[in-house]
């Protein structure tokens, strides 16, 4: 049997959907389940100027890993279609569900090194014919498209194609964009306009890069040192210094009925808690003690154990590769390097105290998110905090750390810090002797945003008492993140965590 040609399927398989949709409607209103929705993510190539789409999850986490070379980044747009094929029975734009898109890529040694995507029968027909420079590589997604008047029903987000005209240079990309401001923008570069190509269930804006604390408590509570070494751990761990690691799990004889006292000091219930040896529930919660699964935790720091140090702290952490092979995939995260438009980073987490203790004059209790620069230059390391909760008195702060010598520039979350902005809570102050009046704790969600221009900020602040520091942005790249729970000197700190996380964001 002859092949069927794609755009000849394309035709076949609308007619098929709108058949059988027909044919079951008793079944489809019975047992409606919704078709299974396609997020189709977009990509730029910083070295091509090129533009790409994926709505698949593995090929999306495989370009990130750098399978498809060097220069790609997610733009901070995509659109929602259905998957390709249909799954479900039941969507949500009538009868017609859309059409399958098909995605070519420019045949190597005659087409442009580029893809091109389409619902349109003929015009998929004319790439199929020999010599067109094209070759079909799948259906990426499944998608309405415009009515005779070239227009989206309602309640369907228009996705425009636009074309960069450089056909004569076998350089040919086109465009897909959603936003009427990213399409005047290309229209303002040269980019013509093709009209409207899918009309999609909807737009949203995702991270450009992001980068959760989700944690397997089960291997990964580990000494600092051992966290923030990139040859033993890279991504999400639990660091703890100065103090005995809790990597004994609590064996509650009922699950589902946690000993209160851990409660009582994290705000936290759950059946996964990690002590620091077995022993009975009362004289395991006076000890430093870490609860919870993946992005959720819950963290108890007594001091009664510590080592030499003075200070004492348990950290939720993510480790970055901070070096790269000779001819290997650059892994590093430069947060101002190259991308597709402006971006800046967003610190954020919810947060609630349960319980603050002192026991000794001049102790200290604290908490506050770290990120962790390296400037490529001169090798030299930053430290950039943002007070959250503590005894101490809130404000911004500059100066060498005490064991590492590395400079800290600190400030906190009030709407008038000069480094960044805060758009959540507002740091609590939490002294001595806090107990929260919630059984949960006393916080709430917490969010920091820094763009390139305050981050040059934060530089010219370090660079008055380390001058070697690179006055360039781009030099820098993230060593790691960490939120801080440190007690300095003796005492209690009692806390939950969720979803900290940071992204990297479009303005």
């Amino acid at each position: 049997m002859a092949a069927i040609p794609r755009s000849m399927h394309i035709r076949r398989l609308a007619a098929g959907v709108a058949g059988l949709l027909w044919f079951f409607a008793p079944a489809a209103l019975a047992f409606a389940i919704p078709y299974v929705q396609a997020t189709v993510v977009e990509y730029y190539n910083t070295n091509l100027g090129h533009y790409f789409l994926t709505a698949d999850p593995v090929e999306e986490q495989g370009i990130d890993n750098g399978s498809a070379g060097p220069g790609w980044v997610k733009t901070g747009y995509s659109f929602l279609a259905y998957t390709y094929p249909l799954r479900g029975n039941a969507c949500f734009t009538g009868p017609d569900c859309g059409l399958p898109v098909a995605r070519f890529y420019g045949t190597p040694g005659i087409g442009p090194n580029s893809h091109f995507y389409t619902a349109n029968a003929a015009e998929a027909e004319g790439l199929e014919k020999p010599g067109s420079g094209w070759t079909f590589e799948r259906f990426e997604f499944t998608v309405s498209v415009p009515g005779a008047s070239g227009q989206c029903a309602t309640g369907l987000t228009p996705v425009y194609r636009l074309y960069n005209n450089r056909w004569m240079f076998n350089d040919s990309n086109h465009r897909y964009v959603s936003s009427a401001e990213e399409r005047s923008k290309m229209l303002s570069r040269g980019w013509l306009d093709e009209g409207i190509a899918f009309c999609s269930l909807a737009a949203k804006d995702i991270p450009v890069k992001s980068f959760e604390v989700s944690i397997d408590l089960t291997n990964k509570i580990l000494p600092s040192s051992v966290c923030e070494d990139e040859s033993a751990n890279l991504g999400p761990c639990m660091a703890v210094n100065n103090l005995p690691a809790p990597t004994t799990l609590y064996p509650p004889t009922q699950p589902e009925r946690m000993p209160g006292v851990f409660f009582d000091r994290t705000g936290m219930s759950t059946s996964f808690v990690y002590t620091e040896s077995a022993g009975p529930a009362a004289t395991s919660a006076n000890d430093t003690f870490v609860e919870g699964a993946g992005p959720i935790l819950g963290i108890h720091i007594d001091t009664s154990r510590r080592g030499r140090s003075m200070y004492s702290s348990v950290n939720p952490l993510y480790q970055f590769r901070t070096t790269v092979s000779p001819g290997a995939f650059d892994g590093r995260f430069f947060p101002w390097g190259a991308y597709e438009s402006d971006v800046e980073l967003a610190l954020r987490f919810t947060l609630n105290v349960k319980v603050i203790n002192l026991r000794s004059a001049g102790s200290a209790a604290y908490g506050h998110p770290t990120i962790e620069f390296i400037d490529q230059r001169s090798g030299r390391h930053l430290y950039f905090t943002v007070l959250t909760y503590g005894t101490v008195a809130p404000s911004d702060y500059l100066a060498p750390d005490v064991t590492t010598g590395k400079v800290i520039v600190g400030t906190t979350f009030r709407s008038d810090t000069p480094f960044g902005r805060s758009l959540g809570v507002s740091t609590l102050p939490t002294p001595t002797g806090f107990v929260s009046p919630n059984d949960w704790g006393w916080g709430g969600p917490f969010e920091f945003r820094m763009n390139r221009s305050e981050f040059q900020h934060v530089l010219d602040t370090a660079r008055t008492i380390e001058p070697a520091l690179s006055p360039a942005p781009a030099d820098y790249l993230v060593d790691n993140f960490h939120f801080n729970n440190e007690v300095y000197g003796d005492g209690e700190i009692g806390v939950n965590i969720e979803f900290f996380t940071l992204d990297l964001v479009r303005r």
